[in-house]
């Protein structure tokens, strides 16, 4: 049996100095991995640190391929550091052409390189307007576990998911900036996706505190709240752990690979499929 932790970070948008203190207060308790192996998987919301979106969001595009390359990676890959987890960051990456992307970025303790990334396949409509979607699904492997990725908007889309089960996915991980207005949307499709794949589904979103949502850039933007509610479900469909509608917290759960291929043995969805 190969368990996972999971740590979903719930936020208001912030500094790189809040995702810290938030992961003070979990139950992270630091020890040296085995070879190849991580303490657990810690997952930040869509655009965690700009906010959702910022003003002229070409200013915030950064380079995330290496530790050197910008701020939230050196950020990403610190965190990995100190926690000895894998850390799952997002925010404005942009592409060899010069398009922005909404990027999902990796980062492993010990590594200064970029493990995994992906670009969001379906930007939203009219915000993302300037993002450039991405070509493919994402997997990645820690501890065994295979990792696939899906931002916001990604989730009405269940074509995404199931290309990621058929490239062998365990685990999908959703980040978000959801408001408030269409939680009940959020959390349908997300149990959706889970009973359909027969897959852990790992979701965190972003949280707006005080009814005003922060930019970024220290001023606040009432057209915007989100909703919180982050979750990780079960291949069955059950919520396992759940965030609240209005805190800034850490959901934490853990995740275990055997019961995930009992299951799908016992009920066998997928056969002929992955």
């Amino acid at each position: 049996m190969v368990m996972l932790d999971v740590f979903l970070v719930q936020m208001d948008c912030g500094n790189f100095d809040k995702v810290r203190s938030l992961l003070s207060k979990a139950n992270l308790q630091k020890k040296t991995p085995a070879d190849e192996q991580v303490n657990g998987l810690i997952v930040l919301p869509e655009m965690f640190a700009t906010g959702y979106i910022p003003e002229k969001p070409s200013n915030y595009a950064e380079n995330f391929s290496n530790a050197e390359a910008g701020a939230t990676a050196k950020f990403l890959s610190e965190l990995a550091n100190e926690t000895g987890c894998a850390v799952m960051g997002a925010g404005i990456g942009i592409g060899r052409e010069g398009k922005l992307r909404n990027h999902s970025s990796v980062y492993l303790p010990g590594q200064t390189i970029e493990y995994s990334s992906y670009d969001k396949i379906h930007p939203f409509f009219p915000e993302q307007a300037k993002f450039k979607g991405g070509e493919s699904v994402s997997l990645f492997e820690i501890n065994g576990w295979k990792i696939s990725s899906a931002i916001c908007y990604d989730l009405r889309f269940p074509e995404l998911f199931r290309d990621a089960v058929k490239k062998g996915a365990q685990i999908i991980t959703v980040q978000a900036a959801w408001p408030k207005i269409r939680i009940e949307h959020w959390e349908t499709l997300l149990k959706a996706r889970a009973i359909e794949n027969q897959v852990y589904i790992v979701a965190v979103n972003g949280v707006t505190i005080d009814g005003v949502s922060d930019n970024g850039t220290g001023s606040k933007n009432n057209a915007i709240a989100l909703g919180g509610n982050s979750m990780i479900i079960t291949p069955q469909g059950e919520i396992i752990s759940r965030g609240s509608s209005d805190c800034e917290e850490i959901v934490h759960n853990s995740l275990d690979d055997v019961s995930l291929a009992e299951y799908r043995k016992v009920f066998p969805v997928l056969d002929g499929i992955v």
